[in-house]
């Protein structure tokens, strides 16, 4: 396997801290995420380069290529979209006018967060869930089952 080329790119923290790509021809992508293409057989490589509309951008083989600042960037804005978390108890789910709100608590405290549609809400199987917030969160329940009874009842409604 050969080593891959660097890339002539940059990425940069606007004045908000939203992640920007400065491209091979000095143009500059405002707001762009990064997700991976592979998460479970190459996690560490084949990154997808999105813009604000989920338009891809470009695609990083190997970020390992990038020089730093650009690679840490990059690295980190992953971390954070791979932030997941673990719904471990669901206190109360109320309905809004467009959508719902969740007060829940997770591996990581207390929380709320609002939902919009049922869609948002989806099977991964063996008994798992993921919800996805307005704010593109992802949520986790790794086993429906393993919820106190009052959280599963509350569930059923939407699940």
């Amino acid at each position: 396997m050969s080593t891959p080329q660097p890339l002539n790119i940059e990425f940069i923290r606007d004045e908000h801290g939203r992640l920007s790509l400065v491209d091979s021809n000095g143009i500059r992508h405002a707001n762009v995420h990064p997700a991976k293409l592979f998460p479970l057989t190459e996690k560490d490589h084949w990154i997808s380069i999105q813009s604000e509309g989920s338009r891809e951008i470009l695609c990083i083989e190997d970020p390992q290529s990038l020089p730093e600042p650009s690679r840490s960037l990059l690295l980190d804005a992953l971390s954070r979209r791979d932030f997941v978390p673990i719904i471990q108890v669901i206190h109360r789910i109320v309905r809004l006018a467009d959508g719902h709100a969740w007060h829940v608590t997770t591996d990581r405290g207390d929380t709320t967060f609002e939902v919009e549609t049922d869609e948002s809400i989806q099977a991964l199987g063996h008994g798992r869930l993921v919800i996805m917030d307005r704010r593109n969160t992802r949520y986790l329940i790794p086993n429906v089952a393993s919820l106190d009874r009052v959280s599963q009842r509350k569930l059923e409604h939407y699940y």
